[in-house]
């Protein structure tokens, strides 16, 4: 068994965008380049997705929350969230969406995904939503497997389009009230 790390959540600054930029990007691209992927999609999607002028946008959303996973001093993973408007799907009801969830490479494995998951729940508790939801995409059964151990079941689908490639994603949802 891997070690497990203990990480800190860390609200984002603004004058860290470069720095979020980058491990966006590098996590993105880990994640769904190739072979999964071709270069080409994968760079279409990262220079339009994936630039200077596209995070500070994000970032200036009132709705949007991003976090970085920090161990020892060091960036090891971040989170997005929405909620409101902010959401990039229209669901129903009071909800908190996890846009972006990941660790670096070197970091995968040790229980770091879990704590960020742990640390939504805290969040979306505290701003009082019924439920989390992400989208997840259906040819990524390792993450499918790791948001069922995490409590999220599907509930929908919907289309990504990654360069010129249109894939289908599932979406999952977590609830956190009873009704």
């Amino acid at each position: 068994m891997s070690e497990v790390v203990s990480i800190q959540l860390v609200k984002v600054l603004v004058s860290e965008n470069k720095t979020l930029l980058e491990i966006g990007r590098q996590t993105f691209y880990d994640a769904f380049g190739p072979p999964v992927n071709t270069e080409k999609n994968i760079n279409e999607y990262l220079n339009k997705k994936f630039t200077l002028d596209q995070i500070t946008k994000e970032f200036n959303n009132k709705n949007s929350f991003f976090y970085f996973a920090k161990y020892k001093n060091s960036i090891v993973g971040y989170l997005k969230l929405n909620i409101l408007d902010a959401q990039t799907e229209d669901v129903k009801g009071n909800t908190l969406e996890i846009e972006r969830i990941y660790v670096l490479k070197e970091f995968q494995g040790k229980k770091i995904g879990h704590q960020l998951i742990q640390e939504t729940i805290k969040i979306a508790k505290n701003k009082n939503v019924d439920f989390i939801w992400l989208g997840v995409w259906q040819k990524n059964p390792k993450a499918i497997q790791f948001y069922q151990k995490n409590g999220f079941i599907p509930f929908d689908k919907h289309q990504f389009k990654l360069g010129t490639d249109i894939q289908t994603d599932i979406l999952m949802k977590r609830k956190l009230t009873e009704k």
